[in-house]
């Protein structure tokens, strides 16, 4: 089918993260823990309507959308820094401050602050004796950007196409048919949520920054991952009626994103030593996504 050959080709170019080893020296010794801190999760994602992130039994009146948006985005920003330190807490390579701790720290530098400056991650490292400071940024939640789902239908298009074409002797009429079949069940579910056949598709992508204090300030890492399709196994946990919610199902991809670039992190970070200019030296990567991101 048209929609599983799509999920087959997004799990391909998805299919970049590598095994997770526990960090060691060159020596073979275990490397000394590095004290981390998460910063507050910032949902840069454009949610427009409450009832694209969550699943209501009759839609909220209009007096009341902007406040249930608040409360939605901001439970869900919390969620995702409360699960961050909990998977960091997992991973042998971290101290981490703990979550209360940090919602304490925040209140003292910017109780008001709608937006984390670098400086003001910079203060709640210092505040906390943390050694690196993790800012999370949600970019994507329930709807794929442009640049994301044109590229991965263009790309599944193009296979597809070509073996229509080698098939039917480049038949005009069957390609021209088999597109316009494509598209009509490929769009809903590259560019945002959707429920098919029971598998359910709603998009999560996630940024991490991680900032070094010592003994040079400054970004050392930079990573992002993307869900699409939201694991059966994960969803198996809920009852069948929640297993349907937006909210449900956006969770398990959140939790799924954040837990991924969690054990990137544990695989990669290090003491960073600083350059001629006295910023500490970034680990190198590549990011599709970033590079995709040049073309918003």
């Amino acid at each position: 089918m048209s929609w599983v050959r799509s999920s087959v080709v997004l799990y391909v170019v998805l299919a970049v993260a590598g095994c997770t080893h526990q960090k060691h020296s060159p020596s073979g010794v275990t490397e000394p823990q590095l004290k981390i801190v998460v910063g507050p999760v910032a949902l840069d994602a454009a949610i427009t309507k409450s009832t694209q992130i969550h699943t209501f039994d009759e839609s909220p009146p209009p007096e009341t959308e902007s406040t249930i948006q608040a409360v939605l985005l901001d439970e869900i920003q919390t969620q995702a820094q409360q699960i961050l330190t909990q998977e960091l807490a997992r991973q042998e390579r971290f101290e981490v401050v703990p979550f209360k701790e940090v919602r304490r720290a925040q209140a003292d530098i910017a109780p008001q602050a709608e937006t984390w400056t670098h400086d003001h991650l910079m203060a709640l490292g210092r505040n906390t004796n943390a050694e690196l400071v993790m800012d999370a940024h949600i970019l994507d939640y329930g709807v794929v950007r442009w640049q994301y789902w044109v590229t991965g239908w263009l790309t599944h298009a193009t296979i597809a196409t070509t073996i229509v074409g080698l098939a039917t002797a480049w038949n005009p009429a069957a390609i021209g048919a088999y597109l316009a079949f494509d598209v009509s069940t490929d769009l809903p579910i590259w560019w945002g949520g959707a429920q098919v056949f029971g598998w359910a598709f709603r998009p999560v992508r996630v940024q991490i920054d991680v900032l070094q204090l010592a003994p040079c300030e400054g970004l050392v890492w930079r990573k992002q991952e993307l869900l699409v399709k939201v694991p059966g196994k994960e969803l198996a946990g809920y009852s069948p009626e929640e297993q349907t919610r937006k909210e449900v199902q956006l969770g398990v991809n959140l939790h799924q994103a954040l837990s991924s670039l969690v054990e990137s992190a544990a695989e990669t970070l290090s003491h960073q030593p600083c350059d001629e200019e006295g910023r500490p030296q970034k680990v190198a990567g590549f990011s599709m996504w970033r590079w995709l991101d040049l073309l918003h």
